[in-house]
């Protein structure tokens, strides 16, 4: 055999893909992430330079034997010079053999290589029992090709064809010549069958330098799931101080996990959070428990819980569940890195659900429940508890046409506190629709009618004059009709449509003074809005209505992909007539009528100029006012792929004091931006041009090497009191042992629109 290249086989070889630990359920089991390794960056080859060797196909479990010189004695057989030894599956190279065929063992002295088609082993010597396909060998050199891996060790020895032992070791996934980290162990045992590797007294080395060490680690070598310890997180906050997290999974099943996290604060303690996870053919579902013992800051013990369960009862029976429960209402603002919640959360909902589906109705039986969490909310602004909530959902198609739909609920809302005056009571709606639509294509014709009546059982009555009885019943009707022309432009290389639209709806005045609000609001005026007789959400108020909606949408195609180039839609709304229902505060009666003869004329919008920006807005203009009451606009550009910058603006007036409705003129500019190859440029910038001052600041770089990854992040956020909560996120991430995601990745995907996490 000949000698390998100085180059070609040093004591380290590399991974082509990261593994990570991150724990997404699917629908049909637990899986692990992984990222491709086409996704690193460039010059990341896993071994540039190797040639693997080349393996033959041989029948009837036959031994060929190359060599310059051959040697026969019984059945001991001595070869020198370039030897190659093939079976089936198998190779082995070196420059001295002796092959007992008896016991089928291969003793071998001077540069050997055994070579199964996915390892690769290149030693001093050793003894090899080709039969078991077992061993032993000295200072030797791998590489893995499917992890892939590589590595060196003093001592080795093969128990099993995919199970080998190292002593004195080193494991990396760098590709050759890269030596960013190791994992430096005095025993590693890689399981290839069971996709496992073992270390035991490691030390993790980075760019040198020790970083970690552990009596024991295991770690993935596949996609499969592996317990062990993943990667901490790292960080700064200003409620917390320094701020690390070590989580470490347990792989309990392949259809249970867990993960336990250790989070040391600083400023707080000690808390501990647990995720239990588990999947069984009819029911699945997640408990997430978050605790604090002693607070340092308030001397409190503090908590949070969650647990998620979904179970299939039947083929048609469904049962979910949604419990959680938090210790404080500060509790979100002061950790909100860690948990699903965040400081922005008013309430926690907790509820269980009873469904029963089939293809014309669905029917759901629901308890309901509220933990109040926003500091600034009062126990009166607390939602009802549903004790509990019956809702039937149905509707069928019976041909040329004609349909009916039939939304009904059963509902009785109790609350949790004794002491408000606020109304207690069952209520009944019934809200049956018929309609019939004709369609051409290029012309469309769809009136309906329907009628709501709804029931109330009143057991606190709120005010002493509101009767204990209260029943309301109001008709509909509308017709929504429209056209759509079409030409080709640009030399036919795209077409435009042109959809003229008109909308007709009349809903007759109720007097609904005597009625209660338990969870009605009203509606976000929007272009949507324009074609729906419901003004309010909820059945606590029905609106009055005669109106003409009249509508004008354009849109442009590509032909040859059907992309859409370009959506451009205006309309308003006629009002023939006063509105009379308004929705009222809790112990009011209703407001003034509405008076004015149209809406606000919504416009919005979407453009895809080329592949690099696109764009989207809407915009609401009060004519008689002479004002825009609403503007959301964003543009992108993105010229090639994790190049981003996203510009936004938004204003809205506050025209509805009683709904708790807030002014808002904001910008927002976020961008990422690859500053080289493998470094990425991240950042945000919201700001209140309303109130004068930064609503979140962050900034960051996150850098992709061919077998590790590191991200920082700093971040200046407003909290709920007015004061600027400051952090700083670190991220390291070491392929092919663990991704830990701190809560870096989400903050950045919520804040920057089409942010794309470097693998």
């Amino acid at each position: 055999m000949s000698r390998r290249p100085a180059s070609s086989a040093p004591r380290r070889h590399p991974i082509a893909r990261q593994v990570a630990v991150s724990l997404g359920l699917a629908a049909a089991g637990l899986i692990p992430v992984t990222v491709p390794a086409d996704e690193r960056p460039s010059g990341c080859a896993f071994a540039p330079g190797i040639e693997w060797p080349e393996l033959r196909t041989l029948e009837g479990g036959l031994t060929e034997i190359d060599a310059d010189h051959v040697r026969r004695d019984g059945e001991r057989i001595s070869a020198t010079g370039n030897v190659h030894l093939f079976e089936a599956g198998r190779r082995l190279d070196t420059d001295f053999l002796e092959y007992d065929r008896a016991s089928g063992t291969a003793r071998t002295e001077g540069d050997t290589r055994l070579f199964d088609g996915d390892l690769l082993l290149h030693t001093e010597g050793g003894e090899y029992r080709l039969d078991a396909e077992t061993g032993e060998f000295r200072r030797i050199d791998f590489l893995v090709q499917s992890i892939p891996a590589r590595g060196s060790a003093e001592r080795g020895v093969q128990h099993a064809p995919h199970l080998h032992d190292f002593e004195d070791a080193e494991y990396t996934t760098c590709p050759v010549g890269n030596d960013s980290w190791w994992l430096r162990t005095g025993d590693l045992e890689l399981d290839r069958e069971s996709g496992v590797g073992v270390a035991r007294n490691a030390t993790i080395r980075f760019k040198g330098v020790p970083i970690a060490y552990t009596p024991y680690i295991n770690f993935p070598l596949d996609d499969r799931r592996k317990s062990g310890f993943l990667l901490p997180s790292v960080g700064t906050g200003g409620r917390t101080g320094f701020d690390l997290s070590t989580p470490w999974y347990w792989n309990i099943a392949p259809n249970y996990d867990a993960t336990f996290t250790p989070r040391i604060m600083e400023e707080r303690g000690v808390m501990l959070g647990t995720e239990f996870r588990y999947l069984q053919p009819r029911h699945n579902g997640v408990l997430d428990v978050h605790y604090l013992p002693g607070d340092r800051e308030t001397g409190e013990d503090r908590h949070f819980a969650q647990w998620r369960h979904q179970t299939r009862i039947t083929s048609n029976l469904n049962l979910r569940l949604d419990a959680a429960d938090v210790s404080d209402r500060e509790y979100f603002f002061d950790f909100d890195r860690s948990d699903r919640y965040t400081g922005s959360t008013p309430y926690l909902r907790r509820s269980a659900d009873l469904t029963w589906n089939q293809p014309a109705y669905r029917l759901r039986t629901r308890i309901e429940d509220y933990q109040i969490v926003d500091p600034d909310l009062s126990d009166a602004g607390e939602p009802y508890q549903r004790l509990p909530q019956i809702t039937l959902e149905a509707g069928e198609y019976l041909g040329h046409g004609l349909s009916w739909d039939l939304d009904t609920e059963l509902v009785r809302f109790a609350r949790s506190e004794t002491q408000s005056a606020r109304p207690l009571g069952t209520r009944l709606d019934l809200n049956p629709e018929v309609r019939w639509r004709h369609d051409t294509g290029g012309f469309f014709f769809e009136p309906a009618v329907g009628i709501r009546h709804t029931r109330y059982e009143l057991d606190r009555r709120g005010q002493d004059d509101r009767p204990e009885s209260i029943s309301r019943t109001v008709p509909r009707a509308s017709i929504d009709t429209g056209l759509i022309f079409e030409r080709p432009i640009a030399d036919g290389r795209r077409l435009q449509t042109l959809e003229p639209r008109i909308f007709y709806g009349y809903v007759p005045f109720r007097d609904q003074n005597d009625i209660p609000i338990f969870d009605t609001g009203e509606a976000d005026f929007s272009f949507d809005n324009l074609f729906s007789l419901d003004r309010f959400v909820g059945a606590d108020r029905v609106g009055d209505t005669h109106q003409v909606t009249t509508a004008l949408t354009t849109r442009i195609f590509d032909q040859q992909t059907g992309r859409e180039r370009l959506s451009l839609s205006a309309g308003q709304i006629h009002y023939l007539e006063d509105r009379e229902v308004r929705r009222a505060l809790p112990n009011t009666r209703r407001g003034e009528p509405m008076t004015n003869s149209r809406s606000d004329l919504a416009v919005e919008g979407r453009v895809r100029i080329g592949d690099a920006w696109d764009g989207r807005g809407s915009i609401l203009y009060n004519q008689d006012a002479g004002e825009t009451t609403l503007a959301a606009v964003s543009v992108g550009y993105s010229p090639r792929e994790r190049a981003r910058i996203n510009v936004g603006y938004r204003q809205r007036e506050d025209r509805q004091r009683e709904a708790g409705a807030r002014s808002i003129d904001q910008t927002d500019v976020s961008v990422m931006w690859p500053v080289t190859e493998r470094i990425d440029a991240i950042g945000r910038w919201n700001y209140s041009l309303q109130e004068e001052r930064d609503l979140e600041l962050l900034a960051g770089l996150q850098y992709r090497s061919c077998c590790y990854g590191v991200r920082v992040v700093a971040r200046r956020a407003l909290s709920f009191d007015e004061t600027y909560d400051n952090s700083i996120y670190f991220q390291l991430t070491l392929d092919g042992l663990a991704r830990f995601d701190s809560g870096v990745d989400s903050l950045l995907r919520e804040g920057i629109a089409g942010y794309d996490a470097r693998p």
